[in-house]
């Protein structure tokens, strides 16, 4: 393929605090990025305006023919009519998205929206740790735990686009409230937040021969700082939250039988070193050596989820390709 041949794709990842977008050649070259803070307290309208007008820019420097745009978002994603709903960091209940997005872009260019999560397993699956793998699971660390499966090379979403939920599955039904509404949430220990939570908790229990301070307000960074000083308390901390990322590796592996888990998220790449092991010894205590005999665990290879957001558009043209 010549490169005037070559064709491009727009990707923006909408989150809490920023909005990440990408103009990406079809062999993954980034020709241009951008993000902007998504300022949540403007409200809807704001937001939208933000993603058009990124859409907008990124189309006016494509070297080539469009291809088209993926938008990836928090919340339930029902990507076959394009809507988002319950995207609670966002402040959105129920938004059309791929319709408020066409209608502010005025021009003829196909928009795919998808959730966050899954989009990060389309980035790894095209450009990351798992090219050329035919079954793998993402598995991102941050202020929430997501997940994303790739089954025999297809986008497992589910029958009500709620498929890898898995930082709402419980590993103890009497533990803390998630925001959820449940209890015992896998994200209310394995993310930013759980770590903070299960820290201080462990610090009101045991508060002495530690560089972490009780009544101070703690954050993940503070918390691998003092990790990376051999510090007890904060490697304890850690370790809960590999034990936990070990029980959901655990039911993806014996659902799935993965050759490979890709690790990504804020939390899940600064603390992979601290928090993969716990997390294998607990996937190996749970699991037969057969339907792990594959498995590999690996950090993300992808620098932006806007990647992941582009990603959605080469993975919908194939399969309109596969139908034709």
């Amino acid at each position: 393929m010549s490169s005037s041949d070559e064709q491009f794709a727009i990707g923006i990842d909408i989150g809490a605090t920023k909005i990440a977008s990408v103009l990406l050649s079809e062999t993954g070259n980034v020709i241009r990025s951008s993000q902007l803070p998504t300022l949540v307290e403007e409200g809807k309208a704001a937001i939208l305006d933000k993603v058009a007008e990124q859409i907008l820019e990124l189309a006016q420097q494509a070297p080539g023919a469009l291809a088209g745009t993926g938008i990836g978002s928090p919340g339930k994603v029902d990507a076959a009519r394009g809507v988002v709903y319950n995207a609670v960091n966002l402040g959105w209940e129920e938004v059309p998205l791929t319709e408020e997005i066409a209608g502010r872009i005025k021009r003829s260019l196909p928009i795919w929206v998808q959730k966050d999560a899954n989009l990060s397993a389309l980035g790894e699956q095209y450009f990351g740790a798992g090219r050329g793998l035919r079954d793998f699971v993402y598995l991102g660390i941050g202020s929430g735990l997501g997940a994303g499966l790739i089954s025999d090379g297809r986008l497992i979403t589910g029958s009500d686009w709620y498929a890898a939920d898995v930082g709402h599955l419980s590993v103890d039904p009497e533990g803390s409230l998630c925001v959820c509404g449940g209890r015992g949430c896998a994200e209310t220990i394995a993310s930013g937040p759980g770590l903070v939570r299960a820290t201080q908790q462990m610090l009101a229990n045991s508060p002495t021969n530690t560089l972490l301070s009780n009544g101070v307000e703690l954050t993940p960074t503070d918390i691998l700082a003092a990790a990376r000083q051999n510090d007890g308390l904060a490697l304890k901390a850690l370790t809960e939250v590999g034990r936990v990322l070990g029980i959901i590796m655990s039911a993806c592996t014996v659902i799935l039988n993965p050759s490979r888990i890709v690790v990504g998220g804020g939390l899940g790449l600064a603390g992979y070193d601290f928090i993969i092991p716990p997390a294998r010894q607990e996937l190996m205590r749970r699991t037969i050596p057969e339907s792990r005999a594959l498995l590999e665990i690996l950090p993300s290879q992808v620098e932006s989820p806007a990647i992941g957001a582009a990603s959605l558009v080469w993975y919908m043209r194939s399969k309109e390709t596969l139908k034709n």
